[in-house]
């Protein structure tokens, strides 16, 4: 067991990855859906997520709460006690907070430290980790098909909500090296320091954002994840592409370029990569199956997606490849 902030009440036996809980919306007279963050603004979850839900007749609508993170506890006791709410969706920066506040936890939010879904159901809040899913789509869209066939080494470029579900499942698959690296060194010491029970196994370090050592590490490592968000605006690569040796995996999340500067620069080299967009819409569909009860049709979220980007459907990444 990991070490992690107590919840406000003993959480009971929840079965892990499964994402059950004991009532559906339809149950119950919820119809508001919070998003929670800061700043927030248009999103292309918000957006998908409208059309996932109005599909799926669910009734609910999303609402922007945009909380600071000292006022995320008011908001979430808020959520607790109006029957109206089915629950809230976190954003940054509230993930790695949100589980304190939490009265049980999924495994995945469990393991992660994170929490981007909140269920409520009788007055209690139940936390998830959905970005886990879309990272667990995201890395088979690019490793072997067979798991045991899997790199063992990986950098890590990032160290907020998203890094940390890469972080647990890169742990649940095996890896025995991992090297997190991020702009302010601190956040990534934190993230390392969270899993330091959990990753007895491997060598977990927190390294500084430094070209030396980002070549080093990356001479080591088969695969690289870029969760630091770091140049999406701007179409910038996070590092310079020129440090990346050839034959290497790459999963770049970022959701809004087909291909971005790195990724164009490790297929030249012979590498095999993928955006965001396959976690991105793995993701959705189980934020979704948690909120209705049932997973919506791809068809209905590939459409959303597409339309927020402004690109043609067929260009999107697929799900299960």
């Amino acid at each position: 067991m990991i070490a992690w902030a107590p919840a406000r009440t003993t959480p009971t036996p929840w079965p892990a990855r499964t994402h059950e809980f004991s009532a559906s919306v339809s149950e119950m007279p919820a119809s508001r859906l919070p998003i929670i963050g800061h700043p927030l603004g248009r999103s292309a979850l918000e957006s998908i997520l409208r059309a996932a839900l109005r599909d799926a007749g669910a009734g609910l609508e999303i609402e922007r709460w945009e909380r600071r993170p000292h006022q995320l506890a008011g908001a979430l006791d808020e959520v607790r006690a109006d029957d109206g709410f089915a629950g809230a969706l976190i954003s940054s920066p509230h993930k790695e907070r949100a589980p304190s506040h939490a009265d049980a936890l999924s495994e995945d939010a469990r393991v992660s430290g994170a929490v981007n879904v909140f269920l409520r159901s009788e007055g209690r809040l139940r936390g998830h980790n959905t970005d886990a899913d879309g990272i667990r789509a995201g890395l088979a869209a690019i490793l072997p098909r067979v798991k045991g066939k899997w790199p063992r080494n990986a950098v890590l470029l990032g160290a907020g909500g998203g890094a940390r579900a890469v972080v647990a499942v890169l742990i649940a698959a095996g890896f025995q090296h991992v090297a997190v690296l991020n702009r302010h060194l601190h956040r990534a010491e934190a993230l390392v320091a969270y899993f330091s029970r959990t990753a007895r196994h491997m060598e977990l370090r927190a390294r500084p954002w430094h070209e030396a050592i980002i070549e080093a590490e990356l001479a080591r490592a088969e695969l690289l994840v870029n969760a630091s968000g770091i140049g999406v605006e701007e179409g910038a690569s996070p590092i310079p592409v020129e440090l990346l040796p050839p034959d290497r995996y790459v999963l770049d999340l970022v959701l809004s370029q087909g291909s971005t500067p790195l990724m164009s620069h490790a297929k030249e080299q012979g590498g095999t990569v993928s955006n965001g967009q396959a976690a991105f819409l793995a993701s959705a569909s189980a934020t979704v199956k948690l909120l209705t009860g049932s997973a919506p049709p791809m068809e209905t979220l590939r459409a959303a997606l597409a339309d927020e980007l402004g690109v043609p459907e067929e260009t999107l990444a697929v799900v299960g490849d």
